[in-house]
């Protein structure tokens, strides 16, 4: 049998370091030479036994809450099931738990906590708002200058890490609780929806809570809406969000 290509290698190579992309590989054969002793297989699942703890510490980074509550053994087994359902594709880890709030959906541990799906919403806009970039907040100057008959046109830009999760649990409390002992936690859990906008000042992620008239004129006002657009609008809204640097381009 002729020696496989390097690309058949490299595939054959992946297909053992990823259990998912084991199909394809038919036929081909790869010797794996002895090194001091060691047989090539058995070195081999150092590579593929490295992946499976560096997609666990990388989940673990994004994902402390949901460690916290499901403890080692628990999110130990729900890293390894979403690594084999979702193996990395990426250069950077940090990316690698795009899918783990949706995946969470119809894991077991969910069963457990039905909270945990929108946990992981959380967790992810933070990790996802600590790595947007930033802009300078609004020149307050630029307000100044608009004509009062402009106002009712004016549209609003804002900071690309802005977020917002809202879930039938209390997930800000639960998430503030990460880093506290597990016995120490007591978070009531029946009817306490709520809405967390989420958004980085400097290096500092912040999740603050909101009430549903200010997160649904956020939200307009982040698909294009004008100010006139929004009647309900509370000026006090306008000013918090200018004094958070959360406001960084108007326009007519």
């Amino acid at each position: 049998m002729p020696a496989p290509s390097l690309e058949e290698v490299q595939r054959w190579m992946v297909s053992r370091i990823l259990p998912p992309e084991r199909s394809g590989m038919a036929g081909v054969e790869v010797e794996l030479n002895p090194q001091a002793g060691d047989p090539g297989a058995e070195r081999l699942g150092v590579y593929s036994g490295g992946y499976l703890a560096r997609m666990e510490e990388a989940l673990e980074e994004a994902y402390p809450a949901v460690r916290h509550v499901a403890g080692r053994k628990g999110f130990h087994v729900l890293a390894h099931d979403y690594a084999a359902r979702y193996p990395s594709r990426s250069y950077n880890l940090s990316r690698a738990g795009l899918h783990l709030p949706e995946f969470l959906k119809t894991h077991p541990l969910s069963g457990e906590l039905p909270f945990l799906p929108d946990l992981a919403r959380l967790e992810w806009a933070v990790a996802e708002a600590f790595h947007a970039f930033d802009h300078p907040p609004l020149d307050p100057a630029r307000l100044s200058a608009i004509p009062a008959e402009d106002w009712g046109r004016i549209r609003l830009g804002f900071q690309p890490s802005l977020r917002f999760v809202a879930s039938a649990w209390p997930i800000l409390d639960i998430w503030e609780a990460r880093n506290r002992p597990v016995a120490e936690v007591h978070v009531d859990l029946i009817g306490r929806p709520q809405r967390v906008m989420v958004f980085r000042q400097a290096l500092q992620v912040r999740c603050e809570l909101l009430d549903e008239p200010q997160e649904t004129a956020l939200r307009a006002l982040l698909s294009g809406k004008s100010i006139g657009e929004l009647p309900d609008l509370v000026p006090d809204w306008f000013s918090r969000w200018a004094a958070a640097g959360l406001i960084v381009d108007i326009n007519t």
